[in-house]
């Protein structure tokens, strides 16, 4: 297990959910999530834990720049990229197990960029900017409506684990029984989540 796997069992354990790896087997078998998540010996949910690394390409220029040379340049922001790559392979890992999506998927995300946020993970989402008034500003719509328009419905839960800031969990809603499980497990009331216009 790599540290953000770890990182993830630890959470959910915290919850009081048994996380549990796929066999050896299942995984030569085909693609898998990285754990399907137990309560009480029941499944609840699969999930699948991407981290991101912070960004080292101005540091590798500066590295390898000679003496007075200019490095840098103007560059698309890999963030939103990254973030939605991770929802789009999560579904494929997630497919290969829960086809039917007969139970929850959850996606947790790892962060190790000083540069990202949640906000990013909902701009991604939603395609949406919130502004400090609660405004949504549809600017990030190439990506909540380009090829994850249809498979991030299929993730009842962001899961966002960050080095520099507290948890947070991004429910969809988008299947009322999953959303009610996933409620459940983690021990919520519907009131307890904050809801988002998007």
């Amino acid at each position: 297990m790599d540290a953000g796997e770890v990182r993830v069992k630890d959470f959910l354990e915290s919850k009081g959910l048994a996380p549990e790896r796929f066999t050896k087997q299942e995984i030569r078998a085909g693609k898998t999530p990285d754990f399907r998540v137990l309560l009480n010996g029941d499944l609840q949910f699969f999930c699948e834990v991407k981290s991101s690394q912070e960004s080292r390409w101005l540091d590798e220029q500066l590295e390898n720049a000679e003496a007075g040379q200019l490095v840098g340049g103007s560059r698309n922001d890999l963030i939103f990229n990254r973030l939605a790559s991770d929802v789009h392979q999560a579904i494929s890992q997630f497919d290969a197990v829960n086809g039917e999506w007969e139970v929850p998927n959850v996606l947790a995300l790892v962060n190790h960029d000083e540069m990202c946020g949640f906000n990013d993970v909902l701009a991604v989402v939603t395609g949406n900017f919130y502004a400090e008034n609660g405004a949504a500003h549809p600017i990030y719509r190439q990506f909540s409506h380009g090829r994850i328009r249809e498979e991030k419905r299929r993730i009842d839960l962001f899961i966002w684990l960050d080095d520099y800031k507290p948890h947070r969990l991004l429910f969809s809603q988008t299947n009322e029984g999953h959303h009610a499980k996933l409620l459940a497990g983690f021990g919520l009331l519907q009131d307890d989540i904050t809801q988002i216009d998007s």
